[in-house]
């Protein structure tokens, strides 16, 4: 999945439990897109940089152990970023890592061994891999374009092309649901 795909996932999924209990889910949609970002952010330099003859951009943020590693932590000593890092694990289920056996169940195949696709040991062999897997996979173009119409409605629903309100959410980094209604009450009514 491509990065609108995944922060798409991710906010609906919010926004749809946000509708069941909106007073357990207060959560920041800015933290909440970054998290499902995350194992691409950690993965992609380790690849240009630390393990250069990989053949793949999905490392050690893509394996169960570092996923499970920080469901423990969260839960065991910080329960407030749980759904947090639950938006960073929704990324293997989107990617669909268990495909990937080599790069999932790191470390047991050895410490340098993930699954190989292609050489991404530069950023133009990563965009060459994107452009591959784009022209290949046309359900990804599916995938991405409904993720891209669910921002862009969202975007439109919360006024984001109005500078207040894209201001307001950068700072806050809240969405307000359509059955939440701006307050109209002013300070001397």
């Amino acid at each position: 999945m491509m990065p609108p795909g995944h922060v798409a996932v991710t906010w609906g999924v919010t926004e749809l439990l946000q509708h069941t209990r909106p007073r357990l889910f207060r959560l920041d949609y800015r933290l909440l897109g970054l998290c499902a970002l995350l194992p691409d952010l950690l993965d992609k330099p380790l690849a240009l940089l630390v393990f250069t003859r990989a053949d793949t951009s999905q490392l050690i943020a893509h394996s169960l152990l570092f996923n499970v590693m920080l469901l423990l932590a969260a839960l065991l000593w910080l329960r407030a970023a749980l759904p947090y890092v639950l938006a960073v694990n929704g990324h293997l289920l989107a990617d669909r890592m268990w495909n990937h056996t080599e790069t999932f169940w790191w470390p047991l195949f050895g410490w340098r061994v993930f699954w190989q696709y292609k050489p991404m040991n530069s950023a133009e062999e990563m965009a060459a891999v994107y452009w591959d897997i784009i022209t290949r996979y046309p359900q990804v173009w599916v995938v991405e374009l409904v993720a891209l119409g669910y921002l862009l409605w969202l975007a439109a629903r919360q006024r984001w092309f109005v500078w207040a309100a894209l201001k307001t959410f950068l700072l806050a980094g809240r969405i307000q649901s359509p059955a939440q209604k701006p307050s109209t009450r002013t300070a001397a009514g």
